[in-house]
């Protein structure tokens, strides 16, 4: 496989929602996962933590319990594997100062951490999807996760199948979104 600079992993990374009866291997989600390592966070304080989910039972539990109801995220069935972002917050960073300047912190340092993951999971020809509609008291049921911990998202991980890669994905253009000097301001 071609080694991909950083401009075509962002331009190929989706949202993948349908994946290959395929086993991920244990060294390549380490590997991806291991990149949040690197992401910034408030007073580095680097508050992310990550359950890596392989066991089927616990993948087929995640899947059943904690996602359905209005956004039933039927698709996920296929997923081998889910990554559980959870945060373990500082008091000064994710609580005092967090509520003083009305920033919710932990999940600035979350967002920063997730899409080092989801690039990585690109760079390595693997898909993913992040989910933020999700049972979390399930999930923290499940896989024991202690009180002080708080679950974040879901990121499901496998080999895209054939079918989901012809999925087109809308993006919005420059002028829609980047502005100069004010809001509205055109850059050309």
């Amino acid at each position: 496989m071609k080694k991909l600079n950083l401009d075509e992993i962002i331009r190929r990374r989706r949202s993948v929602r349908m994946y290959k009866e395929k086993k991920v291997e244990i060294e390549l989600l380490e590997e991806i996962v291991a990149t949040s390592r690197f992401a910034p966070s408030a007073c580095n304080i680097q508050p992310w933590r990550f359950v890596v989910v392989t066991d089927k039972k616990k993948v087929k539990r995640i899947f059943s319990e904690s996602l359905g109801g209005i956004v039933s995220n039927k698709w996920a069935h296929s997923a081998p594997v889910f990554i559980v972002a959870c945060v373990k917050k500082s008091l000064m960073v994710h609580g005092i100062a967090a509520r003083y300047k009305n920033i919710p912190f932990h999940l600035l340092d979350m967002g920063a951490a997730i899409e080092h993951i989801l690039l990585k999971v690109t760079e390595l020809g693997l898909g993913a999807c992040w989910i933020g509609w999700f049972n979390k008291g399930a999930v923290k049921k499940i896989l024991n996760i202690p009180r002080s911990i708080e679950v974040i998202s879901l990121i499901t991980v496998g080999y895209e199948a054939e079918q989901d890669k012809k999925r087109e994905r809308k993006i919005l253009r420059n002028d829609e979104i980047i502005f100069l000097n004010q809001y509205g301001g055109r850059f050309r």
